[in-house]
Formats: structure tokens, C-alpha cells, sequence
């Protein structure tokens, strides 16, 4: 009896010393992201519904469509499947006007930000015009235990480097009334509060964490 207690308290002490919890990882699935006034969307397919290592989880192929009155027109076409996309329509890159394709990384495997994690990734007209890794917003880790750093949330199996998900959002200029401009707002673990150009991919704000 004294065995199994020592072993349930030991157990329990475990527990809290590492602050972690439980998760488990859907598997990939086909899905379908629409821009705004819903004037075009994308289709992304996966290539494996589940996979051990990272990089054939974001294998397949993603079309992007232009809605029309009869048959819809593919414009752009990537070789990558992404679990969760954002679309503008009418971006507009140095006075082109284009579709831009926001892409965010899958649920991370591991206890640590590193260079080949995909966090998000900015597409125009087809072509990748930027890209971060885990590493590039987290930055380098806090202490030598992953799961103490500022920067990085971690669970049994996975971590993240947003305290919230990059969102796709539009806001009115403050310069022309009326005019809305989309941006992709993100917040990550340590408080930083990250703006970025759709087009481009560029950070345009960073605002620290209170």
C-alpha cells in the first residue's frame, strides 16, 4: 500500500512540475478558404491524411480560383496543403493588383522553435514573396528549459509561438475615410503584438506586450 502511494505522489509531483497538457492531432483534410465578398477562393488538398514527420504534412496542392458568372478561373496553383488559409482578393503590390494567399504553419511537433517549422508564409500571384519560421517570431528561447521560456507555450507533444492565431483583418485608413486596407494581425506568447502587410509579408508594427 505505502509502494502505490509513494508511486501516486510521485506521479502527481511530476505532474506539476511540468506544466504541460494533453493533445492529440487531427489528421489532414481537404479544405476550402474564400476571400472577402467571397470574389475568389482557394482549395487546398492534402497529399497524406496523416503523417509522422512534419514535411509531408504540408504536402499536396492548393488552387486558388477567380469566381465568374460561368466557369470559375484558376489563377494561381501551389504545391503545398496548408490547414488554414486567408485570401484577398485585390491585394495590391507595388501598383499591381493581384490575389494574395496567406498561409499558416501546421500544429508544431516538439518542445522548441527551430528554422524548418513553418509559422506563416505570404504568396502573390503564385509566387512566395515572404516566409517565418517558428524561430524567426519566437526568436531565441528564454533559460534552457523550452517550457519556461516567455516565448514559447508548450504541451505534452506540440508548442506554440502565438498566445493568438495570426488573423486576416481589415481596418479603415485613417487617411481616406471609408477605405478599409487588410492586414494580418498576430499575438504571439511573450506579449508581442505583430502587424503584417498582406502582400508583402513585411512586418509593418510591432507593438510589445504590456
Amino acid at each position: 500500500m505505502r509502494i502505490v502511494c509513494f508511486i501516486l505522489a510521485v506521479a502527481v509531483m511530476t505532474l506539476q512540475a511540468f506544466p504541460a497538457f494533453a493533445d492529440r492531432e487531427a489528421g489532414n483534410a481537404a479544405n476550402v478558404a474564400a476571400g472577402k465578398y467571397g470574389r475568389c477562393y482557394a482549395k487546398s488538398v492534402p497529399k497524406h491524411t496523416m503523417d509522422p514527420f512534419d514535411e509531408p504534412r504540408q504536402q499536396g496542392q492548393t488552387k486558388v480560383y477567380r469566381v465568374s458568372e460561368t466557369e470559375d478561373e484558376l489563377i494561381n496553383t501551389y504545391d503545398w496543403f496548408s490547414h488554414q488559409l486567408y485570401l484577398v482578393c485585390n491585394a495590391m503590390k507595388e501598383e499591381n493588383y493581384g490575389v494574395a494567399v496567406i498561409r499558416l504553419g501546421p500544429w508544431h511537433r516538439g518542445n522548441e522553435p527551430n528554422h524548418e517549422a513553418l509559422a506563416l508564409a505570404f504568396y502573390f500571384d503564385g509566387a512566395l514573396v515572404k516566409k517565418y519560421s517558428t524561430l524567426d517570431i519566437a526568436g531565441k528561447k528564454r533559460g534552457d528549459v523550452p517550457w519556461l521560456s516567455e516565448n514559447v507555450r508548450v504541451s505534452v507533444s506540440h508548442y506554440s509561438i502565438f498566445k493568438k492565431q495570426p488573423d486576416l483583418v481589415w481596418k479603415k485608413s485613417q487617411k481616406e475615410y471609408g477605405v478599409e486596407t487588410p492586414v494580418v494581425e498576430a499575438v504571439t506568447v511573450d506579449g508581442r503584438k505583430l502587424t503584417f502587410d498582406v502582400a508583402t509579408g513585411e512586418i509593418i508594427e510591432t507593438k510589445s506586450g504590456e
